[in-house]
């Protein structure tokens, strides 16, 4: 058999092997390109890591010696400038912020041993984070290295997958009455959503509370399309399951926004509380029976003075 004819049976012509060629080329570029942006991004996770503990191990001695002993001035101003430099890290969390601006904002010498306290705790989960990262980039176990291994082919993966769908949804219009049909639009649209769910679902690495929730709401989103591949009338209403689910995600990661209130234990605290107990009337005063007032003594009349 001659390579044209074993070409023409395998790939049924010319252009069907042109066709497949440059389906390679494109997965290819497009593995090429993840693998790259993959790694920058760790490397800025570790950028952003490094810088963030370099502002903090700066603040970390003045303000550990600030919490022992009364500040002169040229101490505060320098405890001050590095207050300010850290609010400019880029790991900087939200409950660090507040006691940082609490303390900017009353210069609390109370304020800061918890503030001391939160800031080596920072520290000590970046140093934790930093060294599992690199870990994970340096000496990967065998399934992670499998995994960071084919993790770029994902989004040469996922653009295929949508291709197939146009493809399909192109086939069922140019049947009759293919336009006027609403369950191969809904097909069509729930195969795409369910496609860009499996997308994050491989490609999005949260850790936490949150992402067992993101990851949960898109495996089911993915899972939802499933009955569509015995029973394609049901598109309609996996559509809406899925509309559902990504509204349920919306309210899942709504947080309330936190008050800024002093800590427990805090003078403004104790002050509001004694007040409170001189204001308000005691409950005890209140159940507990009047207490008797002494008698007064007794004076003698002017008929003792007659007696006499």
């Amino acid at each position: 058999m001659s390579l044209a004819a074993w070409i023409e049976n395998i790939f049924g012509s010319m252009e069907g092997l042109l066709a497949v060629l440059l389906a390679a080329a494109v997965f290819l570029g497009l593995y090429i390109y993840s693998s790259s942006r993959l790694q920058t991004a760790r490397m800025e996770v570790l950028e952003r890591i490094r810088q963030s503990l370099t502002l903090y191990t700066q603040l970390a001695g003045p303000l550990a010696a600030a919490s022992s002993r009364q500040l002169e001035p040229l101490t505060e101003h320098q405890l001050t400038t590095l207050l300010l430099e850290c609010k400019a890290a880029d790991r900087l969390t939200e409950s660090l912020l507040e006691q940082i601006n609490a303390y900017l904002r009353d210069r609390d010498p109370s304020r800061l041993p918890l503030l001391s306290e939160s800031l080596e705790r920072e520290m000590n989960g970046l140093v934790r984070e930093r060294s599992e990262l690199l870990r994970r980039v340096e000496a990967p176990g065998f399934g992670l290295g499998l995994w960071l291994l084919l993790k770029p082919a994902v989004p040469g993966l996922v653009f295929a997958a949508a291709v197939w769908w146009c493809f399909n949804l192109i086939t069922e219009l140019k049947m009759t009455g293919g336009w006027s049909r609403p369950e191969v639009w809904c097909v069509w649209l729930t195969c795409m959503i369910s496609t860009l769910s499996v997308y994050r679902l491989a490609m999005d690495a949260r850790r936490g509370l949150p992402s067992a929730v993101f990851y949960v709401l898109h495996a089911l989103i993915a899972a939802a399309a499933l009955p569509l591949l015995f029973w394609r009338e049901a598109a309609i209403f996996t559509l809406a399951t899925q509309l559902m689910l990504y509204l349920a995600g919306f309210w899942f990661n709504a947080a309330p926004a936190r008050k800024e209130r002093p800590y427990a234990g805090h003078p403004e605290l104790l002050n509001d509380f004694k007040q409170q107990r001189v204001l308000e009337p005691a409950a005890d005063e209140q159940t507990l029976p009047a207490e008797p007032e002494p008698l007064k003594p007794r004076r003698r009349g002017h008929k003792e003075r007659s007696r006499s």
